[in-house]
């Protein structure tokens, strides 16, 4: 408001005279070049000589413009400008603070008390505001520097906040916060302030009631994505452990580290207290709700809750095999994922991993004896999975196919993949025993036949299925995929990298749900009308192991033992601990396995492991994915040009997008699009959005830039979805020796 105030005495003069000066004894002049308009002449002069060049300058080379003159000299003591004083106009401002209080009075009505400082700070703060700010001032108690909005931006950069500012408003601005603090003003550095107003903040939320003042802006500081990192930085500065008073007194809103592990040591020592555990399980809701603790390890703490909460009492109602299946894929998998997450975030930890890990076997034993109490009706289907599946696609089809994706994981995938894509979860009961080799080749083949090698599988599935198939790793996929009928993508990193590195690899899931999110995407927008997820098998961990923990037999004969199945040549001795099965393999006749997820006694690593009888590693995913777009009628864009790009002359060439005439909908009557250029499977450029309407046809001009052959990709900007593709060739123009 000072700026509007300032102004419109300048301009009271300037209507009728060419010159006005303002006499600045306050010395004040940043402020007021800071209000001037940017179009007006303005010098800021100080002392006689000054004076002397002002005026020369004036009357040569702007005699007839509308002139500033700013000075911090008395109008008394003026000399060559005095002249300008009388015959033009002079606004003078002996001290700032006399000159608002007058103009808030003048212009408002309202009487404003305030100290000499803290109406200089008011001045600059007006600057761009209202008549409401001084109102707030007068009449409400409003605050000179509004603590609230300034506070963040000081404290992410104390020294930059300090510099952009006048000295009287960062004077005004410490002494605030210093009050706001609860203390007598302290002259103290901008960097040593800005720490201890940031420790003060954070360390209040270590207690169970902090004051609102720093609550509230603590959750503006949450909340924004701008302050994010000066907020880590501060919480590994701050030594908030001291702050403590009470462990489970600490706000659930708090963003420090250390807290949450020591939560989670407590939860770990008291896991058997189930009063104990209720007793916490609100902090733990309020703590995953929102901010930090919501984001924590990628959602640790929902795994966590999920866990402690997971009520295991429905296993008593199954009856069957089925009802056990249906109990596991709608409820149970869950605590897979759960403990699968705390395993990577605390291996090593085995004051953590222990009692979780516990705990999680106690939940699911009550299970496991049902669904061993059953077993008898398995009945495994995953024998010509891939043929039957492609053989029944009404389009172009693309199929996943992983090597130890667990149905947990499978689950997972779809939560990434959001509500935008159509899809069809169901399962199948995996091979027995759940070993690659042998449940790989029931998937690619139909006569029961165990292939060990992979390429004699994509053979067999080639030759026997009448369609125009190809074979490419998932991670690989790339727009020169995307030609087929049917594409087989192989998805081994979980099980190759499990198998080498144990619980040590669990931090590589994450990326592989990702790539898996990412992958099924990529094929639904480029052509294919519906992807397919599938496994092998699937994998248990079994955690930390005591000698105690593994099971040992003593069979009789020549046996190949496993960490989750033993083939024999004899049949053994029965035994209640152990299911039996007969299948021939080589010179072997029977499988073993135990009734649980306790590994055999084998010289080899622990944690990873599949071939069992366990829900976890016979239940497959056998997911179907396509796009909800394909239903809305969108409007058609076509390359019109299409036949004169094979054999384009020069380093250039043109595509000419032509939009069909719609067909009144709404969503058929314009469309933006974007073109993506690919050499050999891989993007190497893209253009800017092209809009285009019903009927219209757009040229857009692109060069070679190198490139002798272009797959043009023209993708919807918005969705992504290829609309359609077209290959650009450069030929090279003969000399014809001047013919």
């Amino acid at each position: 408001m000072f700026d509007k105030w300032f102004n419109q005495d300048i301009n009271k003069i300037l209507v009728k005279r060419d010159r006005v000066v303002v006499v600045d004894e306050s010395s004040h002049i940043d402020l007021l070049k800071k209000v001037l308009p940017a179009n007006l002449i303005t010098f800021v002069i100080k002392g006689a000589i000054e004076e002397l060049e002002c005026k020369y300058t004036i009357e040569k080379l702007h005699k007839h413009d509308k002139v500033v003159i700013v000075t911090t000299t008395p109008r008394n003591q003026l000399t060559f400008i005095r002249e300008y004083c009388e015959t033009c106009g002079c606004i003078e401002i002996h001290k700032l603070e006399t000159y608002v209080s007058q103009k808030v009075f003048d212009e408002l009505k309202l009487n404003i008390n305030a100290s000499s400082d803290d109406l200089k700070a008011a001045s600059y703060n007006s600057i761009g505001k209202g008549p409401e700010y001084w109102e707030a001032l007068c009449r409400k108690g409003g605050e000179i520097i509004d603590i609230r909005s300034e506070i963040l931006p000081f404290l992410s950069d104390p020294i930059r906040f300090c510099a952009g500012r006048d000295k009287i408003v960062i004077k005004v601005f410490f002494e605030k916060i210093n009050i706001w603090l609860g203390r007598n003003p302290i002259e103290q550095p901008p960097l040593t302030l800005a720490h201890e107003v940031a420790e003060k903040i954070l360390t209040s939320l270590l207690t169970s009631n902090p004051e609102e003042k720093f609550l509230d802006i603590y959750k503006k500081w949450m909340d924004s994505k701008a302050y994010e990192e000066p907020l880590k930085n501060y919480c590994k500065e701050i030594q908030a452990q001291s702050h403590i008073q009470e462990l489970w007194g600490v706000h659930p809103l708090h963003p420090f580290d250390f807290v949450d592990h020591l939560w989670i040591l407590d939860l770990a020592k008291n896991l058997s207290d189930t009063q104990y555990i209720e007793a916490k399980l609100p902090k733990l809701h309020a703590r995953f709700k929102k901010g930090r603790g919501k984001q924590w390890n990628n959602g640790l703490w929902g795994h966590i809750i999920q866990l402690l909460e997971f009520d295991n009492s429905k296993t008593k109602a199954i009856k069957s095999l089925v009802e056990a299946t249906a109990y596991y894929t709608a409820e149970l998998f869950r605590i897979d994922t759960a403990i699968r997450v705390i395993y990577e975030e605390f291996w090593g930890q085995n004051e953590v991993i222990r009692p979780f890990q516990e705990y999680y076997n106690q939940l699911m034993s009550s299970f496991l004896f049902k669904w061993f109490q059953y077993f008898g009706e398995y009945q495994a289907n995953q024998r010509g999975l891939l043929i039957d599946r492609i053989q029944s696609a009404k389009g172009k089809i693309a199929i996943v196919v992983g090597d130890g994706i667990a149905y947990e994981i499978s689950q997972n995938v779809i939560a990434k993949l959001g509500k935008d894509i159509k899809v069809s979860n169901e399962f199948r009961y995996g091979g027995i025993p759940s070993i690659t080799e042998h449940n790989m080749s029931l998937l690619y083949r139909d006569d029961g036949f165990v292939e060990a090698i992979h390429a004699k599988r994509e053979e067999y599935l080639k030759e026997l299925v009448s369609k125009n198939i190809a074979f490419a790793h998932l991670d690989e996929i790339n727009y020169l995929h995307t030609d087929v009928e049917v594409l087989i993508c192989s998805c081994k990193d979980i099980d190759d990298i499990a198998e080498k590195l144990g619980h040590k690899a669990l931090k590589f899931i994450g990326t592989i749900e990702d790539t898996l999110v990412e992958k099924i995407q990529f094929l639904l927008t480029n052509g294919f009308d519906e992807v397919v997820l599938t496994s092998d098998h699937g994998f248990v961990l079994t955690g930390i192991l005591d000698e105690s923990d593994k099971v040992e037999v003593k069979f009789q004969g020549e046996i190949n033992k496993a960490e989750r199945y033993i083939r024999t040549v004899e049949k053994q001795s029965a035994t209640q601990e152990l299911i039996e099965y007969k299948q021939s393999y080589g010179t072997y006749q029977y499988l073993y396995f135990t009734r649980n997820m306790k590994p055999f006694k084998t010289p080899g690593k622990y944690g990873y492991a599949h071939g069992g009888l366990a829900p976890q590693e016979l239940i497959i995913p056998f997911i179907s994915f396509s796009s909800l777009n394909a239903a809305i009628q969108e409007l058609q864009v076509t390359v019109a040009n299409q036949n004169q790009l094979n054999g384009v002359v020069g380093n250039f060439f043109s595509i000419q997008l032509k939009a069909a005439e719609g067909n009144g909908e709404l969503f058929s009557q314009e469309r933006k699009v974007q073109l993506l250029f690919i050499d050999k499977g891989k993007e190497f450029n893209k253009s800017d959005i092209v809009t285009l309407k019903a009927g219209e046809l757009v040229k857009k001009e692109f060069s070679f830039d190198g490139h002798s052959i272009i797959d043009v990709i023209v993708v919807d900007a918005a969705t992504k979805q290829t609309l359609t593709k077209v290959s650009v060739i450069q030929t090279i123009a003969r000399d014809m020796g001047g013919l």
